[in-house]
């Protein structure tokens, strides 16, 4: 396993927006612009296995939509707030700047170089590093998983393969792609070396010559992608009986139990 330096400074209430949006507030027309295949990220990430994933993907959009464009438009008669906003995101993240905070009790302030200002500040916010922050929080939480990935499944079941033919196996359906090693590490680690159907020890400390299937928790079959987001291990005998069901499960090894 990597080891990185992660602050999670603005993480957790990204985290709480974004499980939000998707399991209380999944409204559809919200998402169709992260999802379009006309992007040439979003088909980079559809047609591989990728580090940065369509989660990923997903945070980063959302945050710049609300945190950023939609702040920003919400805020515009409050510039001192905007900049004062950005000021403290890179100031938790230790990124050094040359601005200095507005007196909100002084009002005379210039707006064409507090915009000015704003845009400066904006091009320094770590977003890529908020996503990825926010990812590690989420990625541990499969039922969180499975409801992102059966709406991403709501728009791959649209799409023709005559319009993406090196992308899509039939209409609606995914080329089926081996996960690559860094994957299945992360996958096995996240869940613990443990079956999550059944608990069984997949590690073989205990016990030797399980085999280990990687499932996607939403199948290829109805929209399912190979995003590393959609896999989960499974022992021989629960990924069989599984069938092409949608499946996850809620229960996770914990540190103690009360």
């Amino acid at each position: 396993m990597s080891h990185e330096v992660l602050t999670f400074w603005d993480a957790y209430s990204v985290a709480e927006d974004i499980r939000f949006a998707i399991e209380e507030n999944p409204e559809k027309e919200t998402f169709d612009k992260y999802f379009l295949l006309s992007r040439d990220e979003i088909r980079a990430i559809l047609k591989t296995p990728s580090r940065w994933t369509l989660l990923h993907q997903f945070i980063k959009d959302r945050f710049l939509e609300h945190r950023v464009w939609g702040f920003e438009a919400h805020r515009n008669d409050m510039l001192d707030l905007v900049s004062l906003e950005y000021q403290t995101i890179l100031n938790g993240y230790d990124i050094n700047h040359s601005f200095q905070a507005i007196d909100p009790n002084l009002y005379a302030y210039d707006e064409d170089e507090i915009l000015d200002q704003i845009e400066e500040l904006r091009k320094l916010l770590p977003l890529s590093q908020i996503a990825h922050e926010t990812f590690q929080l989420l990625f541990s939480d499969r039922g969180f998983l499975q409801s992102f990935n059966q709406l991403v499944a709501g728009f791959i079941k649209d799409f023709k393969k005559t319009d993406f033919p090196g992308i899509f196996k039939r209409d609606g359906v995914l080329h089926r792609k081996s996960l690559p090693a860094w994957a299945k590490r992360g996958i096995f680690y996240r869940d613990r070396g443990r079956c999550i159907g059944c608990s069984k020890d997949m590690t073989g400390v205990v016990v030797t010559g399980e085999e280990i299937h990687y499932d996607h928790i939403v199948p290829l079959a109805v929209g399912g992608t190979n995003d590393p987001t959609n896999f989960q291990i499974l022992c021989r005998e629960c990924n069989l009986s599984k069938g092409i069901g949608i499946f996850t499960s809620e229960a996770y090894p914990t540190y103690w139990s009360l």
